[in-house]
């Protein structure tokens, strides 16, 4: 499990950066790779139930935000479909379920990380649009 939730916005650009550049690195020889990232609107942070209740349900991979009144979750490894799983666990968790899954996979929506963090948020909009 992740040790802390970061809260930095400029640590989520450079670690989704990060993760897009090792797994283009690793592309070019051979291996195939992705990561996802999801969000879930959690404006009123209880931090303490965030730790106890979802940090557990995470990989030691795993980085864990709360950006913006949101709960951010960078899951490397992960494709669309895993996260959707952990995007329910993490809602169920803390009490929030039903949400609209908010999520972005790399490379499918977005080659970098700009336009993939943009996209996410995008998402977001379309999900309070509904």
């Amino acid at each position: 499990m992740p040790k802390k939730i970061l809260k930095d916005k400029k640590l989520l650009e450079a670690l989704v950066e990060y993760q897009t550049t090792l797994i283009e690195r690793l592309r070019v020889e051979g291996y195939e790779n992705n990561f996802s990232l999801l969000l879930i609107p959690y404006p009123d942070l209880d931090e303490t139930m965030l730790k106890e209740m979802a940090m557990p349900l995470l990989r030691t991979s795993d980085r864990l935000f709360h950006i913006e009144d949101n709960v951010i979750a960078l899951l490397p490894g992960c494709d669309w479909n895993g996260a959707l799983k952990v995007h329910e666990t993490i809602a169920q968790a803390l009490g929030i379920w039903p949400v609209e899954d908010c999520i972005v996979e790399y490379p499918t929506d977005g080659k970098g990380t700009l336009q993939l963090i943009e996209n996410l948020y995008k998402r977001l909009e379309e999900i309070k649009e509904e």
